[in-house]
């Protein structure tokens, strides 16, 4: 009587703790994509470049440094996590805040250095590489807090919910890029500026509620003095979850999206003469692609399995490729940007999912760690895509792009779905009481 009253408030007290990570997960996400819409990667940062330089191939380099530079720290943050649990709600603190001080540093540069100033250049580069960095301490404890605290049936909702409402802000803050880089009063680089500095603070409220995540404390927290050589992990790893370097040839191939967005909004201005105000109904329409498309993803990914997710999303990035090849009109890239919008939305919530369901609490980090290692091919897709542009023009871009798409989705037909108990998922992890 006494262990069934027991395992009853242990059970409380786990439903408790996923409701409170669901919510400040969810209020995370939704001013994270806020933050991310005013200073897009693919969107808005290769336009800033731009005022540097011609170089398409510099532009892509300086897009890839935005995502490459987090992996560097990721396979001995997971290392140190399994040694030491208790550790990863710290470094999740450092690197979150690292993040948001130094993007802030980009701002005031933008807004306050000489307007011909070489350094705004240098200085955005420096930060932007700290930033990554950044990331990359706090992505793992971000993965950990998740997969330990939140059942594998409610994540779909989580990742699905902070895109609903993420997207919903980023919708506003795309009406927001579009007034403000189609003003005549702000011009270059003060627009940017104004645009950075709006994404510091969207980024400030949705670090404040990350702070907010609570981590499991009795469960797989044990400290451990050594671990085995990394060699003998990852053959571990290769032996026991051959799925996991599957996923990472679909994530690879994937790479034939962003290979093509960061020099959509460049093809657009320059060469089909599109106003840069419809730089921010661009944004907007990727943002309520992803909104809408999300009442999908949902219900699909807790009722079927993440695959089910990933391979619409794949579907749908191949068409939005196919339809900027054909595009002539500022109408026809907006669809475009509709139908990439989707399908990040889904691929984002299927992979997010899929990794999650993989793998024993105690070998997840190195799973999440090994992704993102291995997955540094696809950070420098910006720079390849670049370097094609500047050679043989977009349209070779695009092509590229679609072939890489075609090997993805062909490929994702072979995954197994981890939610069906499939053996070649590997072992499983427990189900959350």
């Amino acid at each position: 009587m006494k262990q069934d009253s027991e395992k009853e408030e242990s059970s409380q007290l786990n439903r408790d703790l996923s409701r409170h990570n669901m919510w400040y997960g969810i209020l995370h996400g939704a001013f994270f994509h806020a933050a991310t819409a005013f200073a897009d990667p693919y969107v808005v940062l290769p336009l800033f470049l731009a005022g540097f330089t011609d170089s398409r191939a510099i532009i892509g380099f300086v897009v890839s440094l935005i995502q490459a530079m987090s992996v560097l720290p990721q396979i001995a943050m997971a290392r140190l996590i399994r040694r030491r649990p208790g550790s990863a709600r710290p470094l999740m603190l450092v690197g979150i805040w690292t993040r948001c001080g130094v993007w802030g540093l980009i701002a005031a540069g933008a807004l306050l250095m000489p307007k011909e100033s070489i350094w705004i250049l240098i200085v955005f580069i420096f930060f932007v590489s700290v930033y990554s960095l950044g990331g990359g301490i706090a992505v793992l404890p971000f993965k950990h807090v998740i997969s330990t605290t939140i059942p594998a049936e409610f994540r779909s909702t989580l990742f699905g919910w902070r895109l609903l409402s993420g997207g919903s802000l980023a919708v506003l803050a795309g009406l927001v890029v579009k007034y403000i880089l189609g003003s005549d009063t702000l011009t270059w680089p003060r627009n940017y500026g104004a645009l950075f500095a709006l994404s510091f603070v969207s980024l400030a409220v949705a670090y404040t509620a990350m702070s907010q995540f609570r981590f499991l404390k009795n469960r797989g927290q044990t400290h451990l003095a050594e671990l085995p050589p990394l060699f003998q992990e990852l053959v571990h790893v290769r032996r026991h979850y051959p799925i996991s370097l599957r996923l990472i040839g679909v994530r690879l191939l994937c790479g034939g999206l962003p290979l093509v967005l960061p020099f959509l909004t460049l093809y657009a201005t320059r060469e089909v003469g599109v106003p840069l105000a419809w730089v921010g109904v661009y944004i907007a329409v990727q943002k309520a692609a992803m909104i809408l498309s999300n009442f999908a993803w949902m219900p699909l990914g807790n009722r079927c399995g993440t695959r089910a997710v990933i391979l619409p999303g794949l579907a749908l990035a191949l068409a939005s490729l196919g339809v900027i090849f054909f595009s002539t009109s500022a109408f026809s890239i907006a669809i475009a940007f509709g139908f990439a919008g989707a399908g990040m939305s889904a691929m984002l919530v299927g992979f997010n999912g899929y990794i999650l369901e993989i793998g024993t609490p105690e070998i997840k980090p190195l799973l999440f760690a090994l992704e993102g290692t291995l997955l540094m091919p696809v950070y420098f897709m910006p720079l390849l895509g670049g370097w094609l542009a500047d050679a043989w023009g977009y349209r070779a871009v695009v092509v590229v792009g679609c072939v890489l798409l075609i090997g993805a989705l062909g490929a994702g037909f072979t995954l197994c779905e981890p939610r069906k108990g499939d053996a070649a998922c590997g072992p499983r992890e427990p189900d959350l009481a």
